[in-house]
């Protein structure tokens, strides 16, 4: 499968940027993780249907790769899981799948000029309420930049202005739903200590997209404060205000408010919560699923289509970690109502647990499971995929691990066509090493973040 040039634009900026920052970076910063993986794989059902299904073998090449780091001239925030699958019974062509979430700022004049880069690369369903397969998912690419400026005008106060450009592109080169997004922001910041902050807002987003006739373009605007503030084990940021959807057909508003909130509550866990009421649509809905999925090779079950909505959302997640026991848990829900077409009212629950075991010092197990259930409220429809993993990794050198995995894959639908049971078994050698991260439990990743 070829992707569509602006997806590999897209894509290829925020690598670029990545790479030039990483060329001048001190010798005393945190080093990036990565996983070069070649595998081949079985599955017993590649088609997902509801009887019968046909075998297939499939080879793999993965990439995984984790960047975190936080200077005072450049910031980086980095996971990615992407795979190349080839299908050697030709039941589908090869593709090009997984996820890429990525934002960088380069502080030119620290606390005075940045420039923001941010990527998000995974896939959709065509249908949502069919078994995620080849034929039923698509690549996005969301790519967006911009500088942001903030400006002294007082020793505790400052004016603070935002602009960014983004590009929504589609696997389908001529996509009705690729579009181009200019943003901007106006802010009045009150520093009331170092890591405490206050501040009003006034954001315009214009959504133009490629084809206007058939997804008319419209504009959001957001007027809002926002409390941020940081501790040494607490995390929060409040956005509390007013909203408008102003489209042919719709001049509409809303209330607006975001909470984040992290906590480190023990040396060897951590927990975090978003919640969330605002306007968007399906390219922002997609980077909202997917920071909630995580960077893996699952499909989030974000609807394809044009048309703005409100969304409400909740997230809670959980990181635990000790000197052999590793547990990671999230749960998010998802509800969205079109202002337009009723009948495309949806919500969403997606919900993963993952719990590894180092067995011995070269010898590791996990269990996890993923679920993701799409219920349309309207018709009533309903589909629920439930995705079962074992993993053993054996470390057979000091950067060259062996993974056996197997994988149940369960559909569960008021549709015929979203019942399915399939198996798959895998094989796989990696070379890599780990990323350079703080000890203790990782941080949790929540939807709210990526507004921050």
């Amino acid at each position: 499968m070829t992707l569509a040039s602006p997806i590999r634009a897209g894509l290829t900026l925020a690598v670029l940027a990545t790479l030039a920052c990483m060329s001048v970076r001190p010798s005393h910063a945190a080093e990036p993780g990565y996983e070069i993986q070649v595998g081949v794989g079985e599955s017993d059902n590649i088609e997902r249907l509801p009887s019968g299904g046909t075998d297939e073998t499939i080879a793999t090449e993965e990439v995984d790769f984790a960047w975190h780091e936080k200077r005072p001239w450049f910031d980086a925030d980095v996971d990615a899981d992407v795979s190349h699958v080839d299908f050697l019974q030709h039941t589908y062509p090869d593709e090009f799948i997984g996820n890429f979430i990525g934002s960088s700022k380069v502080n030119f004049v620290p606390e005075v000029f940045s420039w923001d880069f941010a990527d998000n690369f995974g896939q959709t369903p065509l249908n949502p309420l069919a078994p995620i397969t080849p034929d039923n998912r698509e690549n996005i690419n969301y790519f967006s930049t911009g500088p942001v400026l903030s400006l002294p005008l007082a020793q505790e106060l400052k004016l603070v202005l935002m602009g960014e450009y983004g590009r929504v592109d589609y696997e389908d080169g001529l996509s009705p739903l690729d579009n181009n997004r200019m943003t901007g922001t106006v802010g009045l910041l009150h520093q009331m200590s170092r890591d405490t902050n206050i501040s009003v807002n006034v954001r315009d987003e214009r959504v133009d997209f490629q084809n206007d006739l058939i997804n008319p373009d419209y504009n959001r605007q957001e007027a809002f404060a926002r409390f941020d503030t940081k501790g040494s084990r607490t995390e929060l940021g409040v956005d509390l205000g007013y909203g408008r959807l102003l489209m042919s057909g719709a001049d509409e508003g809303t209330y607006v408010a975001r909470l984040d909130i992290t906590r480190r509550v023990s040396p060897y866990s951590t927990v975090g919560l978003s919640f969330g009421h605002d306007y968007s649509d399906g390219a922002d809905s997609f980077v909202l699923l997917q920071a909630a999925n995580g960077a893996n090779l699952n499909t989030p079950t974000a609807l394809q289509t044009g048309a703005p909505f409100l969304i409400t959302y909740a997230s809670l997640a959980w990181n635990f970690e000790r000197e052999r026991t590793t547990t990671s848990l999230t749960a998010s829900y998802f509800k969205d109502q079109y202002q337009l077409d009723s009948g495309l009212n949806n919500d969403v629950v997606l919900g993963s647990i993952r719990i590894a075991r180092q067995v011995s010092p070269l010898l590791q197990v996990a269990l996890g499971e993923y679920v993701d259930r799409e219920h349309f409220t309207t018709g009533g429809d309903t589909a629920t995929e439930a995705d079962t993993g074992l993993q053993v990794t054996w470390r057979a050198g000091r950067s060259i691990s062996v993974f056996f995995s197997y994988y149940l894959a369960k559909g569960f639908s008021d549709l015929e066509i979203g019942k399915f049971t399939e198996n798959r078994v895998w094989l796989s050698i990696g070379y890599g090493r780990a990323a350079e991260v703080a000890p203790g439990p990782a941080p949790v990743r929540l939807p709210g973040q990526t507004y921050n």
